[in-house]
């Protein structure tokens, strides 16, 4: 920890006021009883002074009086204890963990363990809870900690019984109830999910979360789509707007030759990300055709990564707006005179959608990182396609859809050196399909499952290939195992691979012969992977954007065989396509070529298209302000 050394002329910790080399410190009876006693007596005092300073955010004055105390009194707990807790507010991780350590060693209470859990890695954290439970085993924020970590490890099932007894000692907790919610829907229990996000906004009603998780949870339920899913966003709408103060007036002035357009960028999701993937060759070609472009990072930036590294030099100015309040952000917005602010998150994680509310930019749009309208009266515009949203389905959108030419993503395609050459077909040499899945289990539905179980039963010795990151954790894997067996999926058929980097990833493409995509919550990122692979992806159409992304993105490459229009459909594509390798084998073959060449990856193409409808929606803007 990096204390300050008290030099002769600063203030003596004592609390005097005097300096140090005027106070008792410096005479000959600095090492007194008496004088130890009288800063020893001085800490109580200190100590107050620094949680008030604390809790009035003003960080900076309570990390002084915090490190005045330490000098005094290295081993004090509750100090080391507040000024760890401070550290990991203001995300300077080193020196939060180095705190809580010691406020552990000094005092190894059940909150003081609680504390240091939550800046330790997963498994250290449980360790240190379960700990932390043996002292006191009424420790409601353990129970609830011990949960959100157990979740981090997708052991949503393990989580939840920490959550309920959570919950018996703490029986309003908002939180946990939220918590519940996302595990829930993280098993694709939404309709069990909603009920326990609204039970948490009933506690909390002025608790943005809940809404947040809520929104999210219903784009899956087609009984409650769009309209009780538009219904609750126009709640956080009006939540959001009475605690905001929005901008009439705004520093930028019209476009022009010598004032190119400012447009921000909002997310968490600026590296590698599905959001990055789909960004980063775009962000490059807006640069070359003279958009002046500024990102709002929500995202950590112990968390930036090279994709990060490669798209920040495009940008005229990178800000990091993690810990600034929606207040503070919009001002920046707002000084840095943008035209159009984008946002590129929705309800996802990381959003910062409520600072919209602010209105920092005359003209706000969402954008890619979402697949549903935000619901919110402060959001102008949403880019899509006709692919996407149907002319018939632009009631689904509060904000005004914009449609771009051909699709409303434009895919970055992995580099050289990590996407390999194809691969043959595997079934020439297997004798047998392999389907494929790479998609978060999130996704996983029992209705889907037993289709799925059909199309392997049709047919005979084929295998599914399931690979994702949650299937490094053992309980997760015996669960989804179990999971499948109940569904009629036999073990024998069944391929299980955790993640890998990207690199390998991408190569595991060369074990499958056909992707089957999950629905109602189609891929994205890796329906264009497998295609970039060489591989198809069987999609169910849906009736919403979120439903149509699949179908959208095949028939932007021209594979409309590969989209079925129905459940029986899908079902029988699949059994089709399985039964005719030659077909397949020669598919693979010019599914990169066609995806090449078509508008899903050409992003000079793509930015032109994004650049004129800005251009258009700036006008359409101006035009209703004059009008009105």
């Amino acid at each position: 920890m990096n204390t300050k050394i008290v030099g002769r002329n600063d203030p003596c910790p004592c609390g005097s006021g005097k300096k140090y080399k005027q106070c008792c410190q410096h005479n000959d009876a600095a090492n007194s009883p008496a004088a130890k006693n009288r800063l020893l007596e001085s800490v109580p005092d200190l100590f107050n002074q620094g949680l008030k300073y604390q809790f009035a955010d003003q960080p900076a004055k309570a990390e002084e009086i915090y490190q005045q105390i330490l000098i005094i009194n290295p081993k004090h707990a509750d100090t080391l204890a507040n000024f760890g807790v401070l550290m990991l507010k203001q995300e300077r991780l080193e020196l939060a963990v180095n705190l809580l350590r010691k406020a552990a060693r000094a005092e190894p209470s059940a909150k003081n363990f609680c504390n240091l859990a939550t800046v330790l890695p997963t498994e250290e954290g449980i360790e240190c809870l379960l700990k932390a439970l043996v002292l006191n085993p009424a420790n409601a924020l353990c129970y609830k900690n011990l949960g959100s970590l157990v979740s981090k490890l997708h052991r949503y099932k393990e989580a939840i019984v920490y959550f309920h007894k959570t919950l018996e000692l703490t029986p309003k907790d908002h939180e946990v109830y939220s918590n519940i919610g996302h595990c829930l829907m993280m098993q694709s229990q939404y309709l069990e999910a909603t009920s326990y996000f609204r039970q948490a906004i009933a506690i909390n009603p002025q608790a943005t979360l809940p809404y947040t998780q809520l929104l999210f949870c219903l784009c899956f339920d087609s009984r409650a789509f769009p309209e009780t899913y538009l219904k609750d966003a126009k709640s956080l709408d009006q939540l959001w707007q009475s605690v905001s103060t929005p901008y009439n007036q705004w520093l930028c002035s019209a476009p022009s030759s010598t004032q190119p357009l400012r447009v921000g960028l909002v997310s968490g999701d600026l590296g590698n990300h599905p959001v990055g993937f789909f960004l980063e060759t775009v962000i490059n070609q807006l640069y070359n055709i003279q958009i002046e472009l500024f990102a709002y990072s929500s995202r950590a930036e112990t968390s930036h990564d090279e994709l990060t590294q490669r798209i920040q030099p495009y940008f005229n100015k990178w800000h990091n707006i993690r810990l600034l309040s929606d207040q503070q952000a919009s001002a920046q917005i707002h000084d840095d005179g943008i035209h159009i602010l984008i946002d590129l998150a929705g309800y996802t994680a990381d959003s910062r959608l409520s600072l919209f509310a602010w209105r920092p930019a005359p003209v706000q749009v969402s954008w890619l990182g979402f697949f549903a309208s935000t619901g919110l009266s402060y959001m102008d515009f949403f880019i899509a396609d006709t692919m996407s949203v149907p002319q018939k389905n632009q009631s689904y959108f509060t904000e005004k859809v914009w449609y771009l030419p051909e699709t409303r993503l434009c895919f970055s395609p992995p580099a050289i050196d990590i996407a390999q050459d194809l691969s043959a077909l595997p079934a020439l040499n297997n004798g047998f399909i392999t389907f494929g899945c790479f998609q978060n289990l999130s996704k996983f539905n029992d209705t889907m499952l037993q289709h799925w179980s059909t199309i392997l039963k049709n047919c005979p010795n084929s295998k599914l290939l399931i690979k994702n990151k949650q299937i490094a954790n053992l309980s997760v894997k015996a669960e989804l195992l179990e999971r499948l067996n109940n569904l009629g999926i036999k073990t024998e058929s069944l391929i299980l691979e955790e993640g890998s980097p990207r690199a390998q990833y991408l190569g595991a493409y060369s074990k499958v012969d056909f992707m089957l995509d999950t629905f109602p919550y189609p891929g994205g990122t890796t329906t264009c992977e497998a295609l970039w692979m060489g591989v198809p992806t069987l999609t169910l159409a849906g009736n919403t954007l979120l439903e149509r992304q699949g179908a959208a993105m095949l028939n932007c490459v021209g594979l409309n065989d590969w989209i079925a229009n129905n459940e029986e459909e899908y079902i029988q594509k699949a059994t089709s396509f399985a039964h005719s390798i030659q077909h397949l084998s020669q598919l693979r073959g010019t599914i990169r070529d066609k995806m090449a060449i078509s508008p899903l990856v050409d992003a000079a193409l793509f930015a032109k298209n994004l650049k004129s409808a800005l251009n258009s929606m700036w006008r359409e803007k101006m035009q209703q302000q004059i009008d009105t």
